[in-house]
């Protein structure tokens, strides 16, 4: 069984605005990110914190959990979303949202204990972790991250290349915002 992580905790400071609430085709982000993963896996879980209220009203169909510490940062809500699953995990932060259909299927037809999708040789999202990994990562402090974590256990990471740009883009500010927008349009993308 494979939960979906959607990290949506964030305090969206260098956005000075929720950017999670920011319209692509007329749906807010998180939405998009949401439906990118939602056919693939058996639960998909959004971790609120911050921008919790403004969210709720988005999240159909998904489990929400509230990451009271979102202000310690991402991490805390690797955690909280980490201790929802039963058996692996895809994660994936709120803001990458224009990934790919054939990138998720390609990373779940390729697990490893610690799957990361490539493009032109860059590490992106989704991140898959098997079972063993999720109780390992649980077992960090919250000041930890998930780079950290990896690097300790590099041995087990799978890389898959795809053919997806997406995978690295996050959005941050109002200007990575306005690049996705145009990124999206120029490859005339569907996912």
């Amino acid at each position: 069984m494979v939960t979906g992580i959607v990290l949506a905790g964030g305090l969206s400071s260098r956005a000075k605005v929720n950017k999670l609430l920011l319209k692509v085709d007329s749906k807010p982000l998180i939405s998009l990110t949401i439906d990118s993963i939602k056919n693939f896996v058996d639960e998909v879980v959004v971790v609120t914190g911050r921008y919790d209220e403004e969210l709720r009203p988005h999240l159909k169909d998904v489990k929400v959990v509230y990451n009271k510490d979102y202000e310690l940062g991402m991490f805390s809500s690797v955690l909280t979303g980490l201790r929802e699953v039963k058996d692996e995990a895809l994660l994936l932060p709120g803001d990458m949202a224009n990934i790919s259909n054939a990138t998720i299927k390609t990373i779940l037809d390729n697990k490893g204990c610690i799957s990361i999708p490539t493009y032109k040789g860059t590490r992106g999202h989704p991140l898959f972790l098997n079972k063993e990994m999720v109780n390992l990562v649980l077992k960090e402090d919250v000041n930890s991250n998930l780079r950290a974590f990896i690097s300790k256990h590099e041995d087990k990471v799978n890389l898959v290349k795809v053919n997806d740009p997406f995978i690295e883009f996050d959005i941050d500010t109002i200007e990575d915002y306005n690049m996705f927008l145009a990124k999206r349009k120029e490859l005339s993308y569907e996912s």
